[in-house]
């Protein structure tokens, strides 16, 4: 049985339940209070509003996916702290009992931007990039368009979100950390998807947007393909393959841009990313490829 870590509110999960059938067991984390958990410190057990249980002695692997983007607005800060490190706790002992699949919920925290940034240049052209106190190293970016982008992706305290914004280097508060980065030239965003070895890379035109990040002007109802399928060569393929393996990334989205030169310049991978949207009406194949990676790596930790 695999123990899904995840939460209520997320799309996804919704999908890979309902593909997997029978053998995976969904744990939301944000509405723990609608499950029986016991956890000693030689045993535990989960058991759902339906009457499904997982236990230490049934599982076969934890993943953990996208869990603590939502919370109930009427959870108390302390009470969600308390649900979020019983969580992780139960994925450290699958962690300690070698019962985990998937990229760990540690992974950014633990590699950061310009850690992977580094690693992807050994394989793709990088923009010049720099994160800066005090405008350190400043210099080098000047004469050339910048954009400023989030580290940590979190929400401000009036609930805004950084998206990838063009500045100018001085008028940007010295004392504050700033993540940024030269503007590629491009007309065309590509993102390639990758799980198990297998790359499936998508584009969309950006002669449309209004603005530079095309997250901003994102359909979230699904109801029409926005991305299309962009082909690659090997050496791409083999390059994607081969810095998953640096990484020790299993799956994850890489974000590329067309440059006016036909390559593909690096931007930044995201191990937790969103990637249904790619594929709306199951007609590429990334769900069952997703479920079909699940059920073999479950089996492999027995």
């Amino acid at each position: 049985m695999i123990l899904l870590i995840t939460g209520s509110v997320d799309g996804t999960a919704d999908r890979l339940v309902s593909r997997y059938g029978e053998g995976i067991f969904r744990l939301n984390h944000d509405l723990l209070e609608d499950y029986d958990i016991e956890f000693t410190q030689t045993h535990w057990s989960i058991t759902s509003p339906a009457g499904l249980s997982v236990n230490s002695a049934t599982v076969s692997a934890a993943c953990w996916w996208k869990a603590f983007s939502y919370w109930k607005p009427d959870l108390s800060k302390y009470a969600a702290a308390e649900a979020r490190y019983l969580c992780r706790d139960l994925y450290g002992w699958c962690l300690m009992n070698r019962k985990v699949i998937g990229n760990p919920p540690d992974f950014h925290n633990r590699l950061g931007k310009m850690t992977i940034l580094a690693a992807a240049a050994k394989y793709f052209p990088v923009p010049d990039t720099l994160t800066s106190v005090n405008l350190a190293g400043a210099k080098a970016l000047e004469g050339k368009k910048v954009v400023a982008k989030s580290l940590s992706s979190e929400t401000s305290e009036d609930k805004k979100v950084l998206l990838t914004t063009e500045v100018d280097i001085s008028t940007l508060h010295p004392k504050f950390v700033w993540y940024l980065q030269e503007v590629v030239q491009s007309q065309y965003d590509v993102t390639v998807f990758y799980c198990d070895g297998r790359c499936f890379s998508f584009g969309r035109d950006r002669s449309g947007l209004s603005g530079l990040d095309w997250r901003a002007e994102q359909s979230f109802d699904y109801s029409e393909q926005e991305w299309f399928p962009f082909e690659l060569d090997s050496v791409v393929t083999d390059s994607l393959r081969m810095l998953s393996a640096e990484l020790d990334l299993e799956f994850g989205r890489y974000d590329f841009m067309l440059d006016d030169s036909g390559a593909l310049a690096f931007l930044e991978v995201n191990a937790n990313g969103q990637w249904v949207f790619l594929d709306i009406t199951d007609k590429y194949g990334l769900l069952d490829c997703v479920v079909t990676w699940m059920k073999k790596s479950a089996t492999s930790t027995l």
